[in-house]
């Protein structure tokens, strides 16, 4: 991508990372919420309509070709601000603290600053969510024996 259409695309995510995670400052506390937490307050649809702004960052992270993994966490970063984030009361708060868009900016400068560092943290990311399925699956079926076997004694 050329520099000017590179240097415009990176203020449109900045801009489109700001307004979903910082545009709106809560008064005395110092800290802010964006327009994804606002919006996210509207069961189903604020969900979905934040996480669809949200894919835009994605969208020009891989115009800017960055690395699959990358581009994978940063779609992972963006369905857990959707799932964690349609839950009521508990993913309205989860917007103030996980912000998705800003997360997904900052993986963009750092792979666009040094294109050849290392993704072995993205990596480890995902054999992080390995493992945590793994041992979910694996606790699922010890339980269900168990109960299973539990129902049987009697």
């Amino acid at each position: 991508m050329h520099s000017a259409r590179r240097s415009e695309a990176l203020d449109q995510v900045e801009l489109i990372a700001w307004l979903l995670d910082n545009s709106i400052p809560i008064p005395g506390t110092g800290r802010r919420v964006g327009l994804d937490g606002v919006i996210g307050l509207v069961p189903g649809v604020g969900d979905l309509l934040s996480a669809g702004v949200s894919l835009l960052v994605v969208v020009r992270a891989a115009q800017f070709r960055l690395p699959r993994v990358v581009l994978a966490r940063m779609l992972a970063n963006v369905a857990l601000d959707l799932v964690v984030g349609a839950i009521p009361v508990l993913g309205d708060a989860f917007d103030l603290w996980f912000k998705a868009s800003t997360r997904n900016l900052d993986l963009m400068r750092r792979y666009l600053a040094a294109p050849e560092s290392s993704t072995r943290d993205q990596w480890l990311f995902f054999a992080g969510i390995l493992l945590a399925m793994t041992a979910a699956v694996v606790l699922f079926v010890w339980l269900l024996t168990a109960a299973i076997g539990w129902l049987f004694a009697f």
